[in-house]
């Protein structure tokens, strides 16, 4: 027995990093009517984890026109096999494929560059300062039948049913706010103000000029897609660049395509984010990566591929993370928080076949994607620094704030997924409902509780400003709201008058993020 077997995981060896789920464009090497292989040309170090993409979708297009979409059944490291079969099998030099975004972590181009390295995902990505995360857990479901055949008290028969995704929780204190996009829906409006538009644009969809750089779509570039990819990355390996993910070219040429450098480094830098309500059913999600690993040998987050069981490392994607649940908290003399329960598609094992290198082949802190030196860019936000309206004056002295968005997602899957662990998260009612605590200085809370009219007057917004030194900040407006409840405090130590009071806005009217962080999609 080797003597890793006997060691035991710790959590000094234990990495949650997210990957992003992205639109992934590619031309096909060859077609058959149930079988699709990617293009080995260009996109041969983008080598995928097996069956790592069993339940996503598939979209064929004709010199850029739609036409038709299949489910993936299956995949290995080039072929995706799918269902149902297509009407033809003829492959032309204008057709592509997309695969959409939902549950399909973003590949990376392997540890070698070529096809023959370990295969990566594009996992190296920080989440943040993390008070407390739940990794989603997998519920088996279990049957056990009598058959109606007498002999025993025991069951006669027993097998496993459903498998179902659940329970995953980020508890995050909020120096960067992007988490906003996933609750909301939109990302209407992207622009750096250091960005440049007359150079250094990719080369083609695939490849890009300027090493370790991002290329954005400019806020004047009719082809910005509102769910990403919104930022590619230039990924170097081996001296050889590859954009992360490969370029939308369908919906981009190179000239829409603007540069930026990377890391942020000047406050002048900054990324403009505007957040939008999506109305559809598509939903954004991210994906989870979780390694356990012993740190132990050359490349502490390699795995192994013998067909012992895995003993240096252990890894699970959770795909399809979508935010039920969005909670936004500031309170007095506290860093700014935020809480997002997840409805997860899938948690899916890397396979024992497959040499797999974890945090896209980051063995160290400092070089995951997002995490910065800068200081200032680590501070959290404080409720110190925040401003809140209310009835169109800061009338209150306010001492905690919550925010909630309630996506309320509901379970549903489908016939011909083909993985019995696969299930989708729509969103149904949207809700936001702000809960405040405040010292009294008038009556209007009270007498807005007992007025029977909507308050829908702009001028009178509920109005949530965060900033921070560094000229971060985060703008949030509601409209259309009722104060639906108000509790008025007696102190016994003859203190301060406080009351406790939930406002039930229906319009979100403004979310706008000045941040240094670089959100993909």
């Amino acid at each position: 027995m080797a003597v890793e077997n006997t060691d035991i995981f710790l959590g000094s060896g234990a990495s949650l990093t997210v990957v992003p789920e992205l639109d992934f464009y590619f031309k096909p090497q060859t077609v058959s009517t149930t079988s699709i292989q990617i293009e080995t040309a260009n996109a041969v170090p983008f080598q995928l984890v097996d069956n790592m993409y069993v339940g996503c979708l598939l979209d064929w297009y004709d010199n850029g026109i739609y036409t038709s979409t299949h489910r993936i059944t299956a995949n290995d490291h080039d072929t995706f096999t799918i269902t149902p079969a297509t009407a033809s099998a003829v492959v032309t030099a204008d057709d592509s494929f997309v695969l959409r975004r939902f549950a399909a972590p973003c590949p990376a181009p392997d540890s070698a560059n070529d096809g023959s390295g370990r295969v990566r995902l594009n996992a190296d990505n920080w989440i943040g300062l993390v008070e407390s995360a739940t990794f989603p857990n997998l519920e088996v479901e279990m049957k056990q039948l009598n058959l109606s055949l007498g002999g025993s008290r025991n069951f006669t028969h027993q097998y496993k049913g459903i498998e179902t995704a659940s329970g995953g929780n980020l508890n995050l204190v909020a120096h960067q706010l992007t988490w906003l996009y996933y609750a909301l829906g939109k990302c209407t409006q992207l622009s750096f103000a250091g960005g440049s538009s007359s150079s250094n644009h990719p080369t083609n969809y695939h490849t890009g000029t300027q090493a370790h750089g991002l290329y954005f779509h400019g806020t004047s570039a009719t082809s910005h897609i509102d769910e990403g990819p919104f930022i590619y990355r230039v990924n170097s390996v081996s001296g050889v660049d590859h954009i992360m993910p490969p370029l939308m070219i369908g919906d981009q040429t190179v000239a829409d395509i603007d540069s930026m450098s990377y890391p942020i480094a000047a406050t002048g830098q900054y990324a403009t984010y505007k957040f939008e309500e999506t109305e559809n059913a598509d939903l954004p999600s991210f994906s989870l990566e979780y390694t356990l690993s012993k740190l132990t040998g050359t490349n502490i987050y390699a795995n192994d591929t013998d067909s012992d069981a895995e003993d240096l490392n252990f890894v699970r994607i959770a795909r399809g993370n979508r935010v039920n649940t969005f909670t936004l908290t500031a309170n007095e003399n506290e860093e700014v928080k935020m809480t997002m329960d997840l409805n997860t598609a899938a948690v899916t094992p890397i396979p024992q076949t497959t040499a797999y290198e974890a945090r896209g082949g980051q063995a160290t802190n400092s070089g995951l994607f997002n995490f910065t030196a800068q200081p200032t860019h680590l501070e959290p936000f404080f409720f110190s620094d925040g401003t809140i309206e209310v009835y169109g004056t800061a009338f209150l002295k306010i001492t905690n704030f919550t925010l909630t968005i309630n996506n309320n997602l509901q379970d549903k899957r489908f016939v011909g997924v083909g993985d019995k662990g696969f299930k989708e998260g729509i969103p149904a009612q949207r809700t936001y409902e702000i809960a405040l605590t405040a010292l009294v200085t008038d009556d209007t809370l009270f007498t807005e509780l007992l007025n029977q009219d909507e308050n829908n007057d702009t001028a009178q917004s509920i109005k949530l400003v965060l900033t921070k030194d560094s000229g971060e900040s985060l703008t949030l407006e509601f409209d259309d709201y009722f104060t639906s409840a108000n509790t008025w405090t007696v102190p016994d130590d003859k203190g301060a008058i406080t009351v406790e009071a939930t406002l039930m806005p229906r319009t979100l009217t403004n979310c706008t993020l000045v941040s240094h962080w670089i959100l993909q999609g």
